[in-house]
């Protein structure tokens, strides 16, 4: 049961994790511009906000990758 937590997690994590860095505003405009250029401000924040989101994203895919590494080799 635990482990299909994780799995879900580790699945949502990256999804949404793919989806936010896309919709970030990079030098070139990329993904970003194909939508209006609303990307710093799709979820109500600033720029600053979507990177606090990146990070947070980003810690949750891997503290979860690593704790299904470490419950599948025992």
């Amino acid at each position: 049961m635990l482990i299909t937590l994780l799995y879900i997690l580790f699945v949502a994590a990256a999804i949404i994790l793919t989806v936010v860095i896309l919709l970030q505003e990079g030098k070139g405009g990329g993904l970003a511009e194909a939508f209006g250029g609303v990307g710093a401000e799709t979820f109500g924040v600033k720029s600053g906000g979507i990177n606090k989101v990146t990070m947070t994203l980003a810690a949750v895919f891997c503290i979860s990758a690593l704790v299904i590494n470490a419950t599948w080799n025992q």
